[in-house]
């Protein structure tokens, strides 16, 4: 009876340590999945960025009434991205006269923040596109003094890089409002990034 009961023991101990130590396929696969959510930030992406001014003539009879003859719509777009994958995208639109001049009370800036991730799925022959999650955006018009700055939530921000390196990027920028989206091509100003 004694011996019985040592084996039932040794029985029972042996099934509770089996029952403790950890099965070894389900911890390679969590390490795994750990491996593949860690995002890699393109470093070629870093750097500075800015479009060619896009230049929109006003021909109206309201516009040539406001701002003389031969004004047009002027809007630039700049862009910092640093090697983290923190970046900002400043639009800047004012209206200039005949002369070149910058419109008083016309000059409005709306800058977004956001983190570049690494490249959404695509299908073959289209451009690269990385993921981004905007932490702010606002819009704000200088001319007007102190005023606050309206807050953009909703505001979209999409990043494409056609080339490797990149020495462009395409940019869309997608106001909440619904209106007013644009695509456009930017230039690398330099590769270190701002400070």
């Amino acid at each position: 009876m004694k011996p019985f009961s040592v084996s039932v023991l040794v029985l029972l101990l042996s099934i509770g340590a089996a029952a403790q130590a950890p099965p070894s396929r389900p911890a390679a696969d969590a390490d795994e999945a750990s491996a593949t959510s860690k995002v890699v930030f393109p470093a070629s992406l870093a750097g500075r960025w800015r479009s060619r001014p896009y230049e929109l003539p006003l021909t109206s009879d309201l516009h040539r009434e406001v701002y003389g003859p031969n004004a047009r719509s002027v809007r630039l777009v700049e862009m910092t991205i640093r090697p983290t994958g923190d970046g900002v995208l400043t639009v800047t639109s004012s209206v200039r006269n005949a002369a070149g001049r910058v419109v008083a009370g016309t000059r409005q800036i709306e800058e977004v923040r956001f983190t570049v991730g690494g490249v959404e799925e695509s299908s073959a022959g289209v451009t690269p596109r990385y993921s981004t999650r905007v932490s702010h955006a606002d819009r704000r018009y200088p001319d007007e003094g102190g005023a606050p700055p309206f807050e953009l939530d909703g505001a979209k921000v999409f990043v494409s890089a056609p080339g490797t390196p990149a020495d462009s990027v395409e940019v869309r920028f997608e106001p909440p409002e619904g209106t007013g989206s644009f695509w456009e091509t930017l230039r690398r100003v330099s590769r270190a990034a701002t400070p």
